[in-house]
């Protein structure tokens, strides 16, 4: 009944595993809860649709242009 070691594989070293991958752990969206893959998504919590909706892009200001009806200047 009793063996060599006191307890054995307690203080073992442990065994590296060959051909097993590292699982990430699933971060998902803050918002809907979808699971995240990129590395931008996974660090701020929303996925890219997500963010969009929160916030959202700036106007262009070169979109806005447009004509303005002017009165001529006078001498022309």
């Amino acid at each position: 009944m009793e063996s060599s070691e006191p307890l054995p594989g307690l203080f073992s070293a442990p065994q590296p595993e060959t051909g097993r991958r590292e699982t990430r752990r699933t971060v998902r969206c803050a918002l809907c809860g979808r699971p995240l893959t990129g590395a931008d998504s996974r660090r701020t919590g929303l996925g890219p649709a997500c963010d969009a909706k929160l916030h959202p892009a700036g106007p262009d200001i070169r979109t806005r242009r447009h004509e303005v009806d002017q009165d001529t200047l006078p001498g022309t």
